[in-house]
């Protein structure tokens, strides 16, 4: 027996073109990353620039301020006796003051009235001051000058009280005068 093949036409698909395999999830992948470094880059500079930075500005000015504070805390401890330093200073070189008279107001406040309200209009021979009290004692002037000082002592704030009292300079002539003033200074500053 005799087998015979017999040939049977079988319908086979047919392909034409070629599919090529498209990676779109490579794709993705690879913009991704490159979005992500980036950001990484972006994140970099806002960390050093806004984040960092700023932090050292700060440290160094708490570090500044710390060192400024030990510095001050050395003085206060180096003056903490100044107190008795001072007493000790004014016993043994013998300050020139009582207690009462360092009470009263400075006395360069008192010279300074002087000077701008006195000395600007006519030449003094002498000054004595007591308490709050200068007396002055003026040179060779006219009454029309005094005068004009007694008005602005009685001007000045930082005068309370004025009194003048005059001597006569020259016989012959009446308007000439020397004159004693006494200004009762307050202190109070124009």
């Amino acid at each position: 027996m005799e087998l015979t093949l017999k040939k049977e036409n079988v319908n086979y698909p047919e392909k034409r073109s070629i599919n090529f395999i498209s990676n779109e999830q490579r794709k993705n992948n690879r913009n991704a990353i490159i979005v992500f470094v980036l950001f990484l880059i972006f994140l970099a500079f806002f960390v050093k620039f806004a984040v960092i930075n700023p932090l050292n500005k700060v440290n160094e000015a708490e570090r500044q301020y710390r060192q400024m504070e030990a510095q001050l805390n050395s003085y206060k401890e180096e003056l903490s006796d100044y107190n008795e330093v001072l007493e000790l200073y004014n016993e043994k070189v013998g300050s020139f003051m009582s207690e009462t008279e360092a009470s009263y107001l400075d006395r360069t406040d008192i010279i300074k009235m002087v000077e701008d309200d006195i000395k600007a209009n006519v030449n003094i021979q002498s000054i004595a001051i007591s308490a709050n009290t200068v007396r002055v004692t003026t040179d060779v002037s006219s009454m029309d000058n005094i005068s004009s000082i007694v008005e602005i002592l009685l001007s000045d704030t930082r005068n309370s009280y004025v009194t003048v009292t005059t001597t006569q300079a020259n016989k012959d002539s009446n308007d000439l005068v020397y004159a004693d003033i006494i200004v009762v200074y307050s202190g109070v500053k124009q």
